[in-house]
């Protein structure tokens, strides 16, 4: 679905920093931490030659609304390495508003836990 959609040169929006299901990610550092992260993004972009482009809204106080920032990614190899820290650094321009709830760091059913440092 998402491929099709990129040859026919239309947008598609992933949540990337959630975690994927197994054979779906690999093991890659998220803030000093090994998170199973998801493979998709790059693949996609390999395949099609589509840009990828970021996207954090950042909540304004009183309700106002969000301030979209659009951050372009490199082309190229956009391994699981690289997208996690397109990631931290969004997040880090506003860490209050991250979805810390969530669990980036699970290990999904069936996969293999990690035994080294993530970075690869």
């Amino acid at each position: 679905m998402f491929y099709k959609a990129l040859q026919r040169g239309e947008a598609v929006g992933l949540l990337p920093d959630q975690a994927p299901g197994v054979g779906e990610g690999a093991w890659a550092e998220f803030f000093g931490r090994p998170a199973y992260t998801m493979t998709l993004v790059g693949r996609l972009q390999k395949a099609s030659g589509a840009a990828v482009v970021m996207v954090f809204a950042e909540r304004l106080p009183h309700g106002r609304g969000y301030h979209l920032l659009f951050q372009s990614v490199p082309t190229g190899n956009l391994d699981e390495v690289a997208l996690n820290r397109t990631i931290e650094a969004l997040i880090r321009r506003c860490p209050a508003q991250y979805l810390w709830g969530y669990n980036r760091y699970k290990v999904p059913e069936g996969a293999e836990k990690p035994t080294m440092n993530a970075e690869r």
